[in-house]
């Protein structure tokens, strides 16, 4: 089967191969991590000392912690995420399988075999292409979400550890944090994730739209320039 690819394309795919096997190890590892209680207690505990003192608050605002955990995770996923993703190649790429998809529905609609197959030939190259990028932003991301799990984990011992059960939320200020559930979700999990979420989301936005304009303004500047020569 190997022998229809490019020596190019078979070492692609070994490296891609070898590296899915690893982030499913380190995913593994990270799930045993928090699904293991005795794992998962030392993991906290160990965190409590340079946790609680600066957002634990000596467990007095058990809401406030969990958003600021989240708040944290959410920044330090996104900075890097941003940084490590070619956002000018990725649009280059939906753009290129908007065209390709209109094409091969369009040669299908047209029974064209012989642009089908051409078509699908290049299938390949450009799913290779698609995952290299994903790949190259999600290297960084696999140390990261250890952190990501440390901070979980710490979140589970820190809950464990109030001196009381009963806490406000901003939709209810009467919820038990140990029993209360979000549908399968304990509620201040769904808080973390929340918080977490919106974050990511905001942060990434607000460091596109700041990197895009200055790099807008530096070509605008460069124009003018290259019109007088």
């Amino acid at each position: 089967m190997t022998e229809q690819y490019p020596k190019e394309q078979q070492e692609a795919m070994k490296k891609m191969m070898t590296f899915q096997m690893i982030y499913m190890v380190v995913m593994l590892g990270s799930l045993f991590l928090v699904i293991t209680p005795s794992s998962r207690d030392a993991v906290g505990r160990l965190l409590n000392f340079a946790l609680i003192p600066s957002i634990g608050f000596g467990y007095r605002y058990p809401v406030l912690t969990i958003i600021l955990t989240g708040v944290i995770i959410g920044i330090i996923l996104s900075i890097p995420r941003y940084f490590f993703t070619d956002w000018v190649k990725m649009g280059k790429m939906q753009n290129t399988m908007k065209a390709f998809n209109d094409a091969i529905r369009e040669a299908y609609r047209e029974r064209d075999m012989k642009k089908i197959n051409k078509l699908n030939s290049m299938r390949m190259q450009m799913s290779m292409d698609q995952y290299q990028l994903s790949m190259n932003t999600m290297k960084p991301l696999m140390v990261i979400s250890v952190v990501t799990i440390l901070f979980y984990a710490w979140l589970f011992v820190f809950v464990g550890n109030l001196p009381y059960n009963y806490v406000a939320f901003p939709w209810d200020f009467n919820i038990n944090i140990t029993t209360a559930h979000f549908w399968i979700m304990p509620y201040w999990i769904f808080m973390y994730f929340l918080t977490e979420l919106v974050v990511s989301y905001f942060v990434t936005m607000v460091m596109k739209y700041v990197d895009f304009s200055f790099k807008l303004r530096k070509l605008s500047r460069m124009a003018p320039s290259k019109t007088a020569d």
